[in-house]
């Protein structure tokens, strides 16, 4: 995924800026710079995400971060700790990637927002067909599937706190 850059008209400026895929991120105004967020003019438009390149991460398994391949598991945010509850991350993440994104995203890393944290497999998430999701976050778009219904129905699902996260 890293060799794929979406051009997003008509404010993101492919040609000027490009934002590869990679670690460290690059720093810009302050902040690191997601491999999903587009760039604007002339600064990062972290309130947004280039759709096409999120939907890569999900349909080939990579890190909304840093563009890399994901492992056999990643990290997604929920909007509850439990089976079926809406994914408010945009993909799943490296478990650095996602500290990473906490410790920046004010949306994330926001701890009266709830959230929980949970490693997963890429059969663990589902299409949502909820269209309801948290105030503060965009419609989500995936949900976390039971474990009665993965590959793996045996094992125990874990629910981290933004607190246990780091």
């Amino acid at each position: 995924m890293k060799d794929v850059v979406y051009v997003h008209p008509p404010q993101y400026k492919g040609e000027e800026f490009q934002n590869p895929a990679g670690l460290p991120r690059p720093v810009v105004a302050g902040l690191p710079f997601p491999w999903v967020t587009p760039m604007g003019d002339s600064e990062p438009l972290f309130k947004e995400v280039e759709r096409v390149k999120a939907e890569m991460c999900r349909s080939q398994w990579g890190c909304q971060v840093c563009g890399y391949d994901l492992a056999t598991t990643a990290w997604v945010a929920l909007e509850r700790p439990q089976d079926g509850s809406p994914v408010v991350t945009s993909a799943a993440m490296h478990q650095t990637c996602l500290v990473l994104a906490a410790k920046h995203c004010p949306v994330l890393g926001d701890a009266s927002n709830g959230y929980a944290f949970t490693e997963v497999q890429q059969d663990d998430i589902t299409a949502s067909d909820d269209e309801t999701s948290h105030e503060k976050a965009p419609k989500a778009r995936w949900r976390l599937r039971s474990v009665s219904e993965t590959s793996r129905p045996d094992r125990l699902r874990i629910f981290l706190s933004l607190a246990q996260l780091h």
